[in-house]
Parts: C-alpha cells; sequence; structure tokens
C-alpha cells in the first residue's frame, strides 16, 4: 500500500468515525468525506471486487453513510414499514456478507426506552454483475433482542407492543450497490440512489 492511500484511507476512516454513522455530519464534513472517498477511489487495488468476494465476506461496521437514516428512529422506518411503530435510538449498523448462499444481511443496533437493547435484522440475498456490482433482493426484516435471550413475549412488553403487532415481516424488493473500494479492512460503496457507505471490517466480532 503506498503511503499516500494509507494516509487516506486513515484520514477518511477518521473522519467518518466521528460523524458516528453521518448522525453527526456538517456540510463541510460531508463534502470532506466525499473528497476523500473519490480519491481512495481512484487507488482502490482490487479493481474488480466482485472476483473477490473473499475479501468482501464477513462482518463489516458501517462508519458512515449519506442514507439519511436518523439516530432517533422508530422500528417501523427501519424495517421499511413493516415493523411496528416503536420509538428507538440507533446505536450501530453492521453488514454481513457471505458467498455461502449469497447472504447479504444488514443488523441495526438499538435501545429502546424502556432499556431493551434489540437489533433489527434485514435478510437479503445478492447476485454478482459485472466487475463492481452486488444485485440485492430483500427478503425479510425481523426485531430481536439484542442476545436473543427474551421470548417474544416479554421482547413485546419491553418494547410496548401488543400480541397482534408483528416482530416480523416479508420483504419483496430489491436494489444495487457498487463496491468502489476494497481491501482488507475498507471497503466503499456507492447505492443505487447515489449514497456512499464507509464500512469497516469488524474485528470484535
Amino acid at each position: 500500500m503506498t503511503s499516500e492511500l494509507a494516509n487516506l484511507k486513515q484520514e477518511l476512516i477518521s473522519i467518518s468515525q466521528a460523524t458516528e454513522i453521518g448522525f453527526n455530519i456538517t456540510d463541510d464534513t460531508k463534502r470532506q468525506i466525499e473528497s476523500l472517498a473519490s480519491q481512495v477511489e481512484k487507488l482502490n487495488p482490487t479493481p474488480e471486487p466482485t472476483s473477490q468476494m473473499q475479501l468482501v465476506e464477513g462482518r463489516w461496521r458501517l462508519l458512515y453513510s449519506t442514507f439519511g437514516l436518523e439516530r432517533e428512529t422508530t422500528l417501523q422506518r427501519l424495517a421499511f414499514g413493516k415493523l411496528p411503530n416503536v420509538a428507538v435510538n440507533v446505536t450501530g449498523i453492521f453488514q454481513e456478507i457471505y458467498p455461502d448462499g449469497q447472504q447479504y444481511n444488514n443488523s441495526i443496533e438499538f435501545t429502546a426506552p424502556s432499556g431493551i437493547n434489540g437489533i433489527v435484522r434485514v435478510t437479503a440475498r445478492y447476485t454478482l454483475e459485472g466487475s463492481q456490482r452486488l444485485n440485492v433482493d430483500f427478503l425479510e426484516t425481523a426485531v430481536t433482542s439484542a442476545n436473543n435471550h427474551l421470548s417474544d413475549a416479554a421482547l413485546r412488553e419491553a418494547l410496548g407492543i401488543d400480541d397482534e403487532s408483528p416482530l416480523a415481516s416479508t420483504l419483496s424488493f430489491n436494489g444495487w450497490s457498487d463496491i468502489t473500494y476494497l481491501d482488507e479492512e475498507l471497503r466503499l460503496m456507492r447505492g443505487n440512489n447515489q449514497n456512499l457507505y464507509v464500512l469497516l471490517r469488524d474485528k470484535s466480532n
């Protein structure tokens, strides 16, 4: 890795982390991240990432995105309108990609007003297109306690929802994302709505 790329990467990672997934962002910082990302992409050591899926495989932590997600939100918004309208506070977002079964799964960690820690999981499958693109079919969303230690009844009580409200639902829509930078620790993606995603390999799991 060249010193130029190493320095650009470190600056991009540091600034992205400071935005807290993009929740704490200014217009100047947004422009700075976009500039750094574009420079890093030009030095991409993996020009055909879809042929190197072993580098993509694993669990990644989202450092920053322009998706527009809010820290204080609801289960309903996190789950594309499929889960109950319960207020939650987002604490972390992770993506898991595994070539075995072409899994493309997102996990959004949250805390609820009751103090419970939970996860909204969005399950999907990907197919490869060209040298960069992942076409993604979204299949299901579900909410669980963070350690899966609560029964459905206890989870409903902690979230303040009734027995009729769903804890899981099917999904039936698709999208795509291009991998525009990839190495063993950093991945940049550009989505079909022109959103930028900065992801760092999660070594804590």
